[in-house]
């Protein structure tokens, strides 16, 4: 008998328990004043951002960073980064590895269910659905393969159409001909809209 006294028991604290529990995971508040604060977006260090390509600069032949799909691919310098010009020139993506970002972590939008804030994307003309044309992507995977891709070594630039992407240490900047750029590092992201 006391036996199943203290089996009651013990359902009666869980029942309890669970009850408290079920009101948490409904959505109800602790403290009905309570409000979320938005993270913000990291800044980087200004003056890691390539402004432009130096007078130096040497450009090179893109023909041997062509890829098998008819775009073309590039190492940055000696860094973890890597971009592509798309096959028609309409866009430029740079990419890494989360793990080589080094700069604060990008709040990722409530519409992305995948990674964010290593992954930016240029177009050559402006988005059809008024987005911005140089952004951070949802990028559930890496858009290309990097393994077999030549380097772009620093103070290089390589110009396919509209789009040209120069090399300063181990950063990358990409510009269209409108103006527009990105830029991606290890330490550091920009864009210009």
């Amino acid at each position: 008998m006391r036996r199943i006294a203290i089996s009651l028991a013990c359902l009666g604290i869980v029942v309890a328990l669970s009850g408290c529990a079920l009101g948490a995971d409904a959505g109800q508040s602790a403290s009905p004043t309570a409000t979320q604060t938005p993270v913000a977006t990291p800044t980087v260090d200004p003056t890691l951002v390539p402004t432009e390509a130096p007078p130096t600069v040497v450009d090179v032949d893109p023909i041997q960073f062509a890829d098998t799909y008819g775009g073309y691919i590039f190492k940055i310098g000696s860094g973890p980064t890597w971009c592509s010009i798309g096959a028609n020139s309409g866009f430029a993506i740079c990419e890494q590895s989360p793990l080589d970002t080094k700069y604060g972590s990008i709040p990722i939008p409530d519409d992305c269910q995948y990674g964010y804030g290593y992954q930016v994307q240029l177009l050559a003309d402006p988005a059809t659905d008024g987005s911005d044309v140089a952004k951070f992507t949802c990028a559930g995977g890496y858009y290309a393969d990097p393994v077999q891709a030549l380097t772009l070594e620093d103070g290089q630039r390589i110009t396919v159409g509209p789009m040209s992407c120069f090399v300063s240490n181990v950063t990358a900047r990409c510009d269209n001909q409108r103006g527009n750029y990105i830029v991606l590092g290890p330490e550091t992201w920009a864009f210009g809209n």
